[in-house]
């Protein structure tokens, strides 16, 4: 694309002229007595005027070698409508395209790239790389602040069901016939019933009451021991309800994450 550039040119546009016409008008090559159409200087003017302005919004320098300036500048346009720069792109590529750079939380020059950096005021690319992006809750976080992984707050329950055991009998054992400890050589005391209080000192014998003994003593008998007879026999044992303490081991990755698939982070330059 490039202006009229020979000698016949003007470097100031002349004027536009007065509107002749509200309503759409057409080309004609003439015939049947209607004299053919001749354009102007006046019309060529504002349409080469028309496709300068789009190139120089497009920010292309007109250059009278390239003949696609006109569909570059286009190319632009679209992508400004539909991608303005710095919105992060998925690219499934090693290398961004021309026109793009990868995310790696590198600097930008803000004077080459001022769209660019109107998202990124500190001309510096946010790090996308093992990243994912959260819009903005209320929480009150700050736009492009990063935030670490985590997991939300809760709580687990565990228990073990108790069992009763009840009382359980031990085993049994014969104890057999043990004996009693002996002791030495000795005596009881010995009486008969008679009036008066059981064995007291003196008894009576007779109504007139003329007769009185002391108490008598059995006959001694030498130091010996009894046996006792234990026999077989059991305990039981008392064991009752009760739990057990339960240990939940941990699990998982060393990072929350959800099924994914790996791409670059690319973003437009402009």
């Amino acid at each position: 694309m490039y202006h009229l550039d020979n000698a016949s040119s003007v470097p100031d546009m002349p004027a536009i002229k007065p509107v002749l016409f509200t309503e759409r008008r057409w080309f004609t090559e003439g015939g049947d007595g209607i004299a053919p159409s001749y354009p102007g200087a006046d019309w060529f003017n504002a349409i080469q005027a028309e496709m300068l302005n789009v190139l120089a919004l497009a920010n292309i320098t007109p250059n009278k070698t390239q003949l696609d300036q006109f569909a570059q500048a286009i190319r632009i346009f679209s992508s400004d409508y539909m991608l303005p720069p710095g919105i992060p792109l998925a690219w499934p590529g090693a290398t961004a395209p021309t026109g793009f750079i990868l995310m790696l939380g590198q600097s930008f020059n803000k004077t080459t790239y001022p769209r660019l950096a109107t998202a990124y005021p500190s001309g510096v690319l946010p790090d996308m790389r093992g990243q994912t992006i959260k819009f903005l809750p209320v929480s009150g976080r700050e736009l492009l602040s990063p935030e670490a992984d985590g997991v939300k707050a809760h709580a687990h329950t565990g228990s073990v069901a108790s069992t009763d055991l009840g009382t359980v009998p031990t085993s049994n054992f014969d104890h057999g016939i043990k004996p009693t400890s002996s002791d030495n050589e000795h005596d009881h005391d010995g009486g008969m019933v008679a009036p008066g209080e059981a064995w007291d000192p003196d008894y009576v014998v007779g109504s007139d009451n003329d007769s009185h003994r002391t108490r008598n003593k059995t006959s001694k008998a030498p130091a010996h021991r009894h046996t006792v007879d234990i026999g077989i026999h059991g305990h039981t044992v008392y064991i009752g309800p009760h739990g057990h303490v339960v240990t939940i081991n941990s699990t998982g990755n060393t990072e929350n994450t959800v099924k994914n698939i790996a791409f670059n982070a690319i973003v437009r330059l402009a």
